[in-house]
């Protein structure tokens, strides 16, 4: 089956090529991959037929060169991915998302693997359109890639819905980024909001945190 919309691709200023959903479908299928070495056999898999299903004409000639040479199918796997994206029916992007999250919640799965599809999400979501994926799944799987910065992102999205749910982690990631000011903020934000609202809690909530205090008085004894 192939995709819908125009014929035209306007990054490239030439005709899209169709695409056989059916060939990706096999390519994304996560159902079978319980070992590291499955993991990387499908994210090459996956890189390669993405080049070769591509709608875009320039990327679809890269593939039989991606055949010999894979690195190359990493380096143009936002563009291929988006390529084929944007072709695929709405049913057939939400059977896509749910591989990926599948993967994200593998335990086998090579924590270089997990980060390039973390740089995918996050490529998407500034230059394309978000993936339909649970932010705080992208948050617990940079937080789990040590990608604190994309963490931090995503948590502060979170912040802004529901505070009390990530106040904890938000100083923690500010921490290990060294920006102890933006964590004693968040702790100031919760002492003179949270608690002060707070009129059923259900348990303790973080009003000291010894290790930001130390590193105030040291500042201001510098």
């Amino acid at each position: 089956s192939h995709g819908g919309g125009n014929n035209l691709d306007p990054s490239l200023g030439s005709l899209k090529l169709p695409i056989n959903q059916k060939n990706l479908q096999r390519a994304w299928d996560v159902t079978q991959r319980t070992t590291s070495e499955d993991w990387n056999e499908w994210i090459r898999r996956l890189t390669s037929e993405l080049l070769k299903e591509s709608s875009s004409p320039a990327l679809r000639a890269c593939a039989s060169v991606a055949q010999v040479l894979p690195s190359l199918g990493y380096e143009l796997f936002h563009g291929s991915f988006v390529s084929c994206w944007h072709e695929l029916s709405e049913f057939e992007q939400a059977h896509l998302v749910r591989s990926l999250e599948l993967a994200f919640q593998s335990e086998s799965i090579p924590p270089s693997i997990l980060q390039t599809l973390l740089n995918l999400a996050e490529f998407m979501e500034h230059d394309v359109e978000a993936l339909p994926i649970d932010i705080r799944v992208l948050s617990d799987l940079a937080h789990k890639c040590h990608a604190y910065a994309k963490a931090l992102h995503y948590k502060e999205h979170i912040f802004k819905a529901s505070p009390a749910s990530c106040v904890e982690d938000l100083i923690s990631i500010n921490k290990k980024l060294d920006q102890p000011e933006a964590a004693m903020g968040i702790l100031k934000y919760a002492q003179s909001h949270m608690f002060a609202n707070a009129t059923s809690p259900r348990g303790p909530t973080p009003l000291t945190d010894p290790t930001l205090s130390n590193n105030n008085n040291n500042n201001n004894n510098n």
